[in-house]
């Protein structure tokens, strides 16, 4: 119990350097606790054991969480322990034990972990509920979440961390058998060489970064399974090779140039800082690209987890224009449909439609559809009437536009030879040459040509697998002349109406829905409605969308914490030089300008490099998602997230560079 009794009083006296270490991991353990808590949440059940799955997805985000903790922890130790060599040195020359010195490390990591885990628990059971009601919000579930203490979350996080900590403290116990004495005396003086690079390989690292950058711009982002996999993975391999390669030869090039340029590198507060990054800049390479690699993918994850959220109502729309819409039912459903409306009172019937679409073929020798990519070819098509479009855009509202699904710019009077084109494609590629040009409507044995008078790819049916065809509008008086001409089977009638309130129609769409005969044939929808798609999307991606915003909070943190750990080490072991400074008449001003550079350079290339790196991927992202990708501002968003994280990152270089400067300056 004597070197417990040890251990817990180096701690008290050195708590102010472990403090950080310390909310880092409480923070881990604490979110942790969180995913646990949610996921033997008895009112998460359904969720997790339904069709959505979502406990695998709960499941696989924990072991993302104790896996990155694992990093993390063994990581910070290794720091820890590395300033902390000379002091294992002194003890065993004062006479300790090897196996006495072992015994004080494993106790100081046993208590730092149970301290941890301790208050990460506490924290995450009181705050499970809140989380779980911003989790049940952002899957639009409407479900009143109550408090309760998950005993199997508790279980699960003390067993996940008591191993993490045990392995932990095993390491620390076995640094005095694996250093010699006089290894762990002269400790801090190892990598102080200056550094050796090549500069065929920091050639090597900008063109193997440029080639991932060009393969994630060249990619086809429409295409999927395998075919996206593959340029993806080859994009991943060369921009992380070309990273650590790009710290490991590019920087230390850089640097050393710095270092003989006799302009920049005899200023007094230049020659120290790039004194300190160039001696340095070797041995930390790997960890600047770790780093470098972990900000890029926090950013990107974060950035495209919010831009997600707030593009999911642009994709709702897009599934769902009308607050509700029924296929082929007759003026008496429609009644049971308007009474039924009233006679629940929740909302109101503001607007209807009904039209029908004539059953067609179009072509264009341009023109095809995106699953076929056979220009030329016969195509299904739809023919609407003029009015009936305007009457359906004059109800749905949508934006004004070309390229997208919830946007039109119609609002012409169609002459007798001419149609306005709705593409049923998700992209512009398919249709973009066709207005000014002319396509052929089949219909029976009839062939006529019209010249297209503008193009969009508004779903004003919503954008389900069985109506993704193009539409033809063309005059009244044409489409009468069609419709005269139809036989039996020819003609589908949609039947579209709008709430006033479509998110509190939950309760009347149920109701509809069992009146209604269901006769869209899409597996698991009865009929389109607004508030069906809503809950739908949301339920799904909303619990991606906590993981990814919790993700992103824990990695960001974890990572300005390994910074800050890196540097209040290497502050330690420069004490001495900073004291050769100060008698030789350098004053704080000029040592503290001095550490502001070193560790800008430390924190901004990560950064830089980071964003760099971020910027392609979002952009890519921005290309896959077609629908909110142009209607939902995702580089806005991207924008904001980015924001955010280098507030916090410079926080952490704030208190980097007070730290630093108390460690150097602050003795007597």
């Amino acid at each position: 119990m004597k070197f417990f009794n040890i251990a817990l009083n180096n701690i008290k006296k050195k708590f102010g350097s472990y403090l950080m270490y310390l909310i880092s991991t409480i923070f881990s353990v604490t979110i942790f606790s969180l995913f646990c808590s949610i996921y033997f949440n008895p009112q998460f059940l359904k969720y997790r054991s339904g069709g959505s799955k979502m406990g695998v997805v709960f499941q696989a985000a924990s072991i993302a969480v104790i896996l990155f903790s694992s990093i993390f922890v063994l990581y910070s130790n290794k720091f820890f322990l590395k300033t902390r060599k000379k002091e294992i040195a002194i003890y065993s020359l004062l006479g300790m034990r090897k196996s006495q010195i072992g015994k004080m490390l494993f106790y100081e990591n046993i208590i730092m972990g149970i301290f941890a885990t301790l208050c990460g628990i506490i924290l995450g059971m009181v705050f499970s509920r809140f989380f779980t009601m911003i989790l049940f919000k952002l899957m639009a579930t409407g479900t009143k979440v109550t408090f309760s203490i998950q005993i199997g979350a508790v279980v699960t996080t003390i067993v996940a961390f008591f191993v993490l900590f045990i392995i932990s403290s095993l390491n620390a116990y076995s640094v005095i058998y694996r250093y010699k004495l006089i290894d762990l005396l002269s400790a801090s003086k190892e990598g102080e060489r200056t550094p050796k690079y090549s500069v065929w390989g920091g050639l090597l690292s900008i063109l193997l970064m440029a080639i991932g950058y060009i393969i994630s711009m060249r990619m086809n982002t429409n295409a999927g399974g395998l075919k996206l996999l593959l340029p993806a993975c080859l994009m991943m391999v060369f921009i992380i090779v070309g990273t650590l390669l790009f710290f490991k030869n590019f920087i230390p090039m850089v640097m050393v140039k710095l270092k003989g340029n006799k302009y920049f590198y005899y200023k007094t507060a230049n020659f120290i800082s790039t004194s300190q990054i160039v001696y340095r800049i070797k041995s930390n390479s790997k960890m600047l690209s770790v780093i470098t690699i972990l900000f890029a993918t926090t950013i990107a994850m974060t950035s495209a987890t919010y831009s997600l959220y707030r593009g999911l109502e642009d994709v709702v729309i897009s599934y769902a224009p009308f607050s509700y819409m029924c296929k082929n039912i007759d003026k008496t459903q429609y009644t049971d449909i308007v009474d039924r409306v009233k006679q629940i009172g929740k909302v109101k019937i503001t607007s209807a439609n009904q039209f029908g679409l004539i059953k067609a073929k179009v072509q264009s020798s341009t023109y095809s559809i995106e699953t076929a990519k056979t220009p030329g070819m016969i195509a299904k098509t739809y023919i609407l009437s003029q009015s009936d479009y305007k009457s359906i855009i004059n109800n749905t509202k949508p934006k004004i536009g070309t390229n997208s699904s919830v946007k039109t710019d119609f609002n012409i009077e169609l002459m007798d030879n001419e149609c306005y084109f709705i593409d049923g494609n998700s992209t512009e590629e398919y249709s973009k040459n066709l207005k000014g040009s002319q396509v052929n409507v089949n219909f029976g044995n009839k062939k006529s040509s019209y010249d297209v008078a503008g193009v969009s790819l508004h779903k004003y049916l919503g954008m389900l697998d069985l109506y993704q065809i193009p539409t033809v509008v063309v005059s009244d008086k044409v489409y009468n002349r069609y419709l005269k001409q139809s036989q039996s089977g020819d003609v589908d009638h949609f039947k579209g109406v709008m709430f006033d309130e479509p998110m509190n129609s939950e309760s009347t769409v149920d109701a509809l829905n069992k009146i209604v005969p269901a006769r869209l044939n899409i597996p698991g929808v009865p009929n389109v409605s607004y508030i069906g798609f809503y809950k739908g999307n949301f339920s799904i991606y909303g619990v991606y969308i906590f993981i990814g915003l919790f993700l992103g909070i824990l990695f960001m943190l974890a990572t300005g914490s390994i910074m800050y750990y890196k540097q209040i080490i290497e502050a330690q072991e420069e004490m001495t030089r900073y004291d050769i400074l100060r008698k030789i008449g350098m004053n704080k001003k000029e040592v503290k300008e001095s550490i502001e550079k070193q560790l800008a350079i430390v924190f901004g290339l990560p950064l830089l490099v980071g964003l760099t790196h971020t910027s392609f991927a979002i952009l890519t992202y921005n290309r896959m998602l077609e629908t909110m990708g142009k209607d939902t501002p995702t580089l806005f968003n991207a924008s904001i997230v980015i924001a955010i994280f280098i507030v916090l990152y410079g926080f952490f270089y704030a208190i980097s560079v007070k730290k630093y400067l108390q460690i150097v300056w602050g003795r007597e």
